[in-house]
């Protein structure tokens, strides 16, 4: 029972944080923490083989966000029960709380174009 209240007020925590996202405090934490390699306004990043923030869109699928944050770009929010987090072979692992992600994800789909 306890167990499920926890899991229950976490996700409640977290859909909140998404609920209030921010696309414009996500741009700004973009471009302390990822804008000495991405562009993050603009199409010409710092680091020439670094997507530009405007083109990220296309290398995940709709819905795929999630994913594509999760393969060692950004810390996930508790570590592994074993070994260690997937890392991204040549970026830094980012670590936020939850509202600098949410905050962040928004920022990034701001930039997906319309369907």
């Amino acid at each position: 029972m306890r167990t499920a209240l926890l899991a229950a007020s976490l996700a409640l925590a977290a859909s909140s944080a998404l609920a209030q996202a921010s696309a414009a405090n996500g741009e700004r934490i973009a471009q302390r923490a990822c804008g000495g390699c991405h562009a993050v306004r603009g199409t010409k990043s710092p680091l020439a083989d670094a997507p530009p923030f405007a083109r990220l869109h296309e290398r995940y699928r709709k819905g795929g966000l999630d994913a594509l944050l999760d393969e060692g770009m950004l810390a996930p929010p508790l570590p592994p029960e074993e070994g260690s987090p997937r890392t991204h072979p040549r970026m830094p692992m980012a670590k936020f709380d939850d509202d600098q992600r949410a905050d962040l994800k928004a920022y990034l789909k701001s930039l997906e174009p319309k369907r």
